[in-house]
């Protein structure tokens, strides 16, 4: 072959490269703006929440009335709930014309989002919320930390009167910090020394600046809390059905079954069934509460487990615990075990339904309060 015919061979492969790279780049363009305009992105405040844990002393297990009778497994366990899949309407060839207005569009549309979950994340209903307001625009290095027991949100206001979380921004200056003080959580309701103690920093912070205070009447925010203290413990409730094997379980045939079923080990020594937003909605536990880890899943055999259900912090919780009881029979019938309470005494499928119909009783109780089950306020006020 000649020099002629491998020059003319190489010079077709590079522009048959750069034809290839340049449809490349066309199609990238194109599906960049098509995401822009069918999707919308807003930071998952839920990510922000910390893990569940049980409310100090008045947390209990809800456990069923037992009755005698064995049946099949009823017809709601095995029931799925629907998927409905969102399809997109086919893309155009070309992009509109309008396309440069409608982005625009999006775009004023996403930031009037973002401020309405920005200011969310402070709740007059949940917070004893304090407003520092300066004299004049500031330039701040830092935000306090308080010396308080229950959990502190701040929101700061810049300059152009945008509101964003407690993320200091540099060459941004700010007029007005708010400072939330969570009322309750499972530890209980504040405390009037709490609240007195939190309004002294943040009276001290403020004096540094020379801003202004404003807080909401005291008294009338610590009866609030406890009377929705209350109300939290009387709906705070943990379900637990406990798997005993006839023949302790080993931890490598466990983690098989858990992770096939969808379920999957995190930092707490649980496996975890997780919505899409991160939330867990079920979890399996050893029953003598050894945390599961890689290493001992490997080599150690466990004699029990537990699935938990934590009635308040799950969303569409009947539904939910359909499909956690279902798991629960489905690791029954794996390893040959019986489902028993914490009493060991058998559970049956009439003892199954009521619970259920106890745990539809509390989630209609929510409701009523205007708590949804598995909310942000929900995920704040159990955990």
């Amino acid at each position: 072959m000649s020099d002629l015919q491998i020059g003319l061979l190489m010079l077709g492969g590079i522009v048959i490269a750069l034809v290839f790279a340049f449809n490349t780049y066309q199609e990238w363009r194109f599906r960049k703006r098509t995401r822009q305009a069918f999707s919308r992105h807003h930071a998952d405040v839920l990510l922000d929440v910390p893990k569940n844990h049980v409310r100090d002393g008045k947390q209990e297990r809800l456990e069923p009335v037992l009755l005698q009778d064995e049946d099949d497994t009823p017809a709601y366990l095995n029931d799925t709930p629907p998927s409905h899949a969102f399809t997109p309407p086919p893309a155009a060839s070309e992009p509109p014309p309008e396309e440069e207005e409608e982005e625009q569009e999006v775009a004023t549309m996403d930031a009037a989002d973002h401020q309405a979950l920005v200011v969310a994340l402070l709740d007059p209903s949940l917070d004893f919320i304090a407003e520092v307001v300066f004299s004049r625009p500031m330039t701040l290095s830092s935000l306090p930390r308080f010396n308080v027991a229950k959990r502190v949100q701040a929101i700061l206001r810049s300059e152009r009167g945008l509101w964003t979380p407690a993320e200091l921004l540099p060459g941004t200056r700010y007029k007005q910090v708010n400072f939330g003080l969570q009322l309750v959580d499972r530890s209980g309701a504040v405390t009037e020394q709490e609240l007195a103690s939190f309004c002294q920093q943040i009276n001290h912070y403020a004096e540094q600046f020379d801003a202004q205070v404003s807080f909401p009447q005291r008294q009338q925010k610590l009866v609030a809390a406890r009377e929705l203290d209350r109300f939290c413990a009387d709906v705070d409730v943990l379900i637990g059905i406990n798997i005993v094997p006839t023949a302790p379980i080993s931890g490598a045939r466990l983690r098989s079954v858990a992770e096939a079923a969808g379920l999957q080990l995190e930092p707490d020594g649980q496996f975890h069934y997780l919505a899409d937003s991160g939330n867990s909605l079920y979890s399996l536990a050893s029953a003598d509460q050894t945390p599961f880890t890689l290493h001992n899943l490997l080599d150690k055999s466990f004699p029990a487990l537990t699935l938990l259900f934590d009635v308040p912090r799950v969303a569409g919780g009947a539904a939910v615990f359909d499909r956690a009881i279902a798991f629960a029979l489905q690791l029954a019938r794996e390893f040959d075990a019986r489902l028993v309470d914490d009493n060991r005494r058998e559970l049956s499928e009439a003892g199954l339904l009521k619970i259920r119909e106890q745990l539809v009783r509390i989630y209609g109780n929510m409701d009523d309060r205007g708590i949804a089950p598995g909310s942000v306020a929900a995920l704040r006020l159990f955990a």
